[in-house]
């Protein structure tokens, strides 16, 4: 029980001090080494740990906001009281043994979600050779772009141009010749109904001779 206790407390400092690196990262960039503990005693550790929280509260601005914060409401930091609830029935509050048998039941999992997690490590970076020659050729992909771009809004100003010339060669070819033969056709016409009428007329003086 004695030794469960003691690795209790070593954990509960390697953990304080990996949240203290963590802190000292946040707010300066820069983490103390880590260092092994196996022959440091506990109070050494924890005396320890005291001077870099001094010295961290001591060294930002914000740490010490927060504290001036909470020595004038401290009601703010604490944590509030879960409401009251009803006392567990058999279903919420199962045996030791039904504990276990969870425990148990799922214990098989860690280990292999451990194994998968470590196996993460072991995976091969991708080769950096193909993305450094993307980077290389990136401006020219940008200048390609462009030209692309240059050669779109050529095109684009051609086919206007097409379509005009089109456009115009339908009036002047096809609509103009078919008005020119539309007024040459009504011109015969004239004529004819003009001839006609001298016709008529010569026959008539004839007859009348």
């Amino acid at each position: 029980m004695a030794e469960d206790l003691d690795e209790v407390l070593l954990q509960t400092l390697d953990m304080l001090e990996w949240r203290l690196r963590r802190i000292e990262f946040v707010l300066g960039g820069n983490v103390s080494a880590e260092s092994q503990h196996t022959d440091v005693p506990v109070t050494s550790r924890i005396q320890k740990l005291e001077s870099r929280l001094s010295s961290v509260a001591g060294n930002s601005r914000a740490i010490n906001d927060i504290l001036q914060l909470q020595s004038k409401h401290a009601d703010i930091f604490a944590p509030t009281e879960p409401p009251a609830r009803p006392p567990p029935s058999s279903m919420d509050d199962p045996t030791p043994e039904i504990k276990l048998a969870t425990i148990l039941t799922e214990a098989p999992a860690y280990p292999a979600t451990a194994s998968q997690l470590t196996s993460l490590h072991d995976l091969p970076l991708p080769p950096t050779e193909s993305f450094t020659s993307l980077v290389a050729l990136s401006p020219r992909i940008a200048q390609l772009g462009q030209t692309q771009l240059a050669q779109a809004y050529e095109i684009s100003e051609l086919r206007k141009r097409s379509g005009k010339a089109v456009l115009r060669w339908h009036e002047i070819m096809v609509l103009g010749q078919g008005r020119c033969w539309a007024e040459w056709d009504s011109r015969v016409r004239e004529a004819e109904r003009e001839v006609r009428r001298e016709e008529v007329k010569i026959e008539r003086e004839s007859g009348g001779a």
